[in-house]
């Protein structure tokens, strides 16, 4: 409507006869009060056609949302036949655990470029990033490429080759007759303005030129893990970023997190930050045990400005707590820390083979068939549904059990600690370099290995009042693997 006001201004301004033609009804004579009402009537109508269009389509949206049916591919996380990609599933749940724990968005993102762990489509060309290349003219031959795609000079195929292969692509796949295949060089000199971005970005990946690493920030790191789709429930979210819906049915795909875990991911984001966490001081706070009552240790200074220590600290609103323990904290840190090598050093830790010795890792492999399960039998019954050998009321009720089932197991997995693989990303594998490593790491990222690998330590109470530290008190690591 805005359009047809706008050449009707025009022709009344002209004073003149122009002819138009209109598509569905012929050439109109718009200088006439019947001409113009004629094309406002066809204008209403389209205009009309495509609010239908648009109200039957978010319709479809809906209907498919509320069936559990994934709009589009699910994302990081998963391959493009929806199953899990170990590798990127555990960098979810690490950076889930941190952000519950209270760590900062900025300080994950940090963390992730330090360990050098791929972005979403980390490797992978778009036109923002052609666009990118170009402007900062870092890389010559990849520039060179660009700009002889863009510009409508004329182009031998292999004239394009000689460049592709000088910006890093593959020399076995970037031929003349390769170029030629693929049409690069007729799109080039048979329009005047060449190529546009996404299409260069296409043929950039084809020839397998690296593209520049991205790296993670706190705005990409919160788009990734807020996602639905991470917790196997469809959201719904017409004119919102994803990430910002209404979880309104479960999925059929295997969930990454709990429902929980991503409700309470979604309250940790919305929330403002105030001020960054702190650095942890203590390599081993709240995972050493009390021995006499249980409650966790805390790391504390002496009065005196010695060694700091792990005390059991009866404080107001922890009425459980004794207050009669205390251990070294240097000698108790350097002791654990010897242990935690030992185990970072195994080939069957850092493999992922070594057997779960707790019933947390037992539970969460029965909580990963039992979605599994649950997904097959979805997939059939809702074959079964859409044929019409299943009532509707056969369907509900299957699917609130398989939904009753699935939260179930979903809280059972928000439990399980994230992958090794993840967390052991950056780490030597051999025990003497692992020894330097772990030297020069900062106590946080100590703490993140301490926390994956132990559950738990307990410390047993003095039998001497005597000054030595006796190592005898520190119990066995009660190990997550």
């Amino acid at each position: 409507m805005v359009d047809l006001e706008r050449v009707l201004d025009a022709i009344e301004a002209q004073r003149s006869a122009i002819p138009v033609v209109f598509l569905q009804a012929g050439e109109i004579d718009l200088t006439t009060p019947s001409g113009r009402l004629l094309a406002r009537i066809l204008a209403a109508v389209a205009a009309n056609e495509g609010d239908v269009k648009s109200a039957r389509l978010s319709a479809q949206r809906a209907q498919a949302a509320q069936a559990g049916r994934a709009h589009g591919p699910l994302g990081y996380g998963y391959d493009d036949e929806q199953r899990i990609i170990p590798e990127e599933a555990g960098v979810i749940r690490d950076v889930a655990r941190r952000l519950i724990e209270g760590d900062s968005l900025y300080s994950i993102a940090a963390d992730l470029n330090e360990r050098g762990v791929p972005t979403p489509g980390s490797g992978k060309w778009d036109a923002r990033r052609v666009q990118r290349a170009a402007e900062r003219d870092e890389r010559q031959a990849v520039t060179a490429v660009i700009e002889g795609a863009r510009s409508s000079s004329s182009l031998t195929p292999g004239a394009l080759a000689r460049l592709l292969r000088k910006a890093g692509g593959n020399a076995e796949v970037c031929s003349a007759a390769w170029v030629r295949d693929q049409l690069w060089v007729e799109h080039v000199t048979s329009h005047d303005h060449g190529l546009d971005d996404s299409t260069i970005a296409r043929m950039l990946f084809a020839a397998g030129v690296p593209a520049d690493r991205s790296y993670w920030r706190a705005a990409n790191v919160r788009a990734m893990v807020r996602r639905g789709s991470l917790c196997g429930w469809r959201e719904f979210s017409p004119g919102q970023r994803g990430g910002y819906g209404e979880l309104i049915s479960p999925g059929d795909w295997t969930p990454i997190l709990s429902k929980e875990a991503i409700e309470d991911i979604r309250l940790v984001t919305d929330r403002p930050r105030t001020k960054r966490g702190r650095e942890p001081k203590y390599l081993l706070a709240a995972i050493l045990k009390c021995g006499k009552c249980g409650s966790s240790l805390a790391g504390s200074p002496t009065r005196n400005g010695g060694p700091f220590r792990y005390a059991c600290s009866k404080q107001p609103g922890r009425p459980h707590t004794c207050g009669g323990l205390t251990i070294a904290g240097p000698q108790t840190d350097r002791i654990v820390s010897m242990a935690i090598i030992d185990a970072v050093a195994e080939a069957k830790v850092r493999s992922g083979t070594a057997q779960r010795r707790t019933a947390n890792g037992a539970a969460a492999r029965g909580a990963e068939e039992t979605i599994a399960e649950i997904s097959r039998l979805r997939k059939h019954y809702g074959l079964e549904f859409a044929a019409g050998r299943l009532h509707q009321e056969e369907w509900d009720a299957v699917r609130e059990g398989w939904a009753l089932r699935q939260r179930e197991a979903e809280r059972v997995l928000g439990t399980w600690a994230p992958n090794l693989h993840a967390v052991l990303s950056d780490v030597p594998k051999d025990r003497p370099d692992i020894e330097k490593w772990w030297e020069s790491a900062s106590v946080r990222r100590k703490r993140e290995i301490v926390q994956v690998l132990v559950e738990r330590i307990e410390i047993a109470p003095r039998e001497k009042i005597n000054n030595r530290f006796d190592d005898s008190r520190i119990g066995e690591p009660v190990w997550r693997i």
